[in-house]
């Protein structure tokens, strides 16, 4: 069973450090704008990122902190401590060979993407990287590298204590890390005249911080015994060394087929407009919004515990922590899609219509970002599968089912980008259709779809003019992480049954049905009220998406009594702690 405090403080932790990671931008835009030399830390900063990603980042869910977990239940603290010295210090060895690897190197590495066009697409850059840019990239690439060092080291104190229960401190490194970004680049920029560097500096800054947070806790619970030294033998020959880089592997073969997803989505994403394709970004940051608070807290307060029931084979616990996890995600995470989905035009006006960005990037923006909210459900579930296939210890399904999401997103990015190039083409028929059969008219609609469904692969296989081609590449990751889901939980099905219709598919389409009972009470009310008032002053926009938010959150708070009694008493109970709380304040 989720525990209520330590979920709902990792929750809270995580909201604040993805405002923090918008207030980073908004200070990097500051000082920099969308400058040519913003994109050469972008650039530059890539490969560091990688390393970490694929070494690491992958590696601590995939691998670590199930076997920390066993060694935990398995054979004592003792044991565990030991072990997890004996895993950051292999894990560290191979981060410090490929990091000097890539110091020692990166000269040639900037000398090919200073020459080469397509370097420019692979590292998402608006503009190319020439010649006289060589030094200031070099740099940059090389301060970078620091960071995934002193990251390596601190991911894996994460897991120590993530796998102790430890996770309010865990969820303070980020937060840690982005205020030393905010911090360090203004005081180093503003008073120091460091440029972009500063960035790069306080990105150092930042993991060095993410590690020192969690410091005073890891002295509480790892004890060193008489200050013993390394045995590099020991290491190299221990077992579970050699099981977590087995079980990293297909993990890391992952996160490569996911950065070659992204640069081909990057090329693809290079044959729109560039308006169109800031307009995906700026999407997909606001989509991430949900995913990264509460997808994230869950499956990372649920991994620990899904781990120790596979060790101990408590295998009814094993089901009811998934299924619980999967549950109370839904139920938090169809009312943000419902909202993103019926007000996806005043947010995006709220949070970016501003300065330059006009009423079309408006409706780009909320375009992209009604299609991309589609994927929100199930890269939640996704994140939650991928942890109980982790906790039993299987992380080759899982990269088989990555693989499935990456063809689905490729070919989908490709067809669908020009489907939808050809909106205006087809757009006209389909309101033929539909005003055929809401006059009870059938003559002819037989031809219409006939005639339709015959030109759609001219439309798929074609390049049109309409900026709402971005929708294809939202569209295509929506679809590729439904795929993705469907195959993970049918995968994890046939090797463990903990997935079934009376405890995932049965409640997951009742929170689904009270959701879209949500939808059209709530589009009825902004109806209502967009027709009332004046949505052309901000002051309007907002009280619009206040009081249709609030009919919306009530409206789906009142339908879970019915439709998910079980997330309504938690909701309950937590409202009413919250109702208590303040009250004590007030005397």
């Amino acid at each position: 069973m989720i525990k209520k405090n330590s979920l709902f403080s990792v929750i809270f932790l995580l909201l604040i450090t993805k405002i923090l990671g918008f207030w980073k931008l908004r200070i990097f835009a500051q000082l920099f704008g969308a400058s040519h030399e913003l994109d050469i830390f972008w650039a530059a900063f890539t490969i560091p990122d990688i390393i970490f990603m694929v070494l690491i980042g992958g590696s601590i869910n995939a691998a670590i902190i199930p076997i920390l977990t066993d060694e935990l239940y398995d054979k004592g603290k003792s044991s565990f401590n030991l072990l997890f010295k004996h895993l950051t210090s292999a894990f560290f060895g191979l981060s410090v060979l490929f990091i000097s690897l890539a110091f020692i190197f990166a000269p040639q590495l900037t000398s090919w993407i200073v020459s080469d066009a397509s370097a420019s697409m692979i590292f998402n850059m608006t503009s190319r990287i020439t010649e006289s840019d060589y030094t200031l990239f070099l740099n940059l690439f090389r301060i970078g590298l620091l960071s995934p060092l002193f990251l390596s080291v601190s991911g894996f104190v994460t897991a120590f204590l993530q796998v102790r229960k430890q996770f309010f401190v865990t969820s303070l490194a980020p937060l840690f890390y982005n205020l030393a970004m905010i911090v360090g680049t203004y005081i180093l920029v503003v008073y120091f005249d460091f440029g972009v560097t500063a960035i790069a500096i306080s990105a150092v800054l930042g993991s060095i911080l993410h590690l020192l947070v969690q410091i005073p806790s890891l002295s509480k619970f790892y004890k060193e015994k008489n200050g013993e030294l390394l045995n590099f033998k020991a290491i190299i020959l221990d077992s579970n060394v050699i099981k977590a880089f087995k079980l990293a592997y297909p993990r890391m073969l992952g996160v490569l087929g996911e950065q070659f997803n992204t640069v081909v989505n990057t090329f693809i994403s290079f044959t729109l407009s560039a308006g169109t394709l800031s307009a995906y970004r700026f999407a997909f940051s606001l989509h991430m919004f949900p995913i990264n608070i509460i997808g994230s807290a869950i499956a990372q307060v649920a991994l620990p515990d899904l781990a120790k029931y596979s060790c101990k084979n408590e295998e009814d616990n094993f089901r009811k922590m998934l299924n619980d996890s999967i549950q109370f995600s839904l139920y938090l995470i169809f009312p943000i899609v419902a909202i993103m989905l019926v007000l996806r035009l005043p947010i995006v006006r709220l949070i970016y219509g501003t300065g330059a960005f006009d009423w079309q990037d408006t409706l780009l923006t909320a375009w992209s970002l009604a299609l991309l909210s589609l994927s929100v459900v199930g890269q939640t579930v996704v994140q939650i599968l991928l942890r109980a296939f982790y906790a039993l210890k299987d992380t080759w399904r899982p990269l088989l089912a990555i693989m499935v999401g990456i063809v689905v997103n490729l070919l989908g990015a490709f067809l669908l980008t020009n489907f939808f190039s050809h909106y205006y083409d087809w757009k006209p028929i389909l309101d033929q259709v539909f005003v055929q059969i809401a006059q009870a008219n059938g003559d002819g609609v037989l031809s219409v779809l006939k005639s339709f469904l015959k030109d759609i692969f001219k439309w798929s296989t074609t390049r049109g003019e309409s900026d709402l081609a971005v929708g294809g590449l939202a569209l295509s990751l929506s679809l590729a992480y439904f795929f993705q889901m469907i195959v993970s939980g049918y995968m994890l099905n046939k090797k463990k049954k903990v997935l079934s219709w009376e405890e995932t598919i049965y409640p997951s389409l009742l929170k689904l049905l009270n959701t879209l009972i949500m939808i059209v009470g709530m589009y009825l009310v902004f109806r209502l009220f967009d027709f009332q008032l004046d949505t052309s002053r901000t002051v309007y926009v907002l009280i619009l998406t206040i009081v249709t938010s609030i009919y919306g959150g009530v409206s789906y708070l009142i339908g879970s009594k019915i439709f998910s009694p079980k997330e309504f008493a938690k909701a309950e109970s937590l409202i009413k702690g919250i109702l208590i709380r303040l009250k004590l304040k007030e005397k």
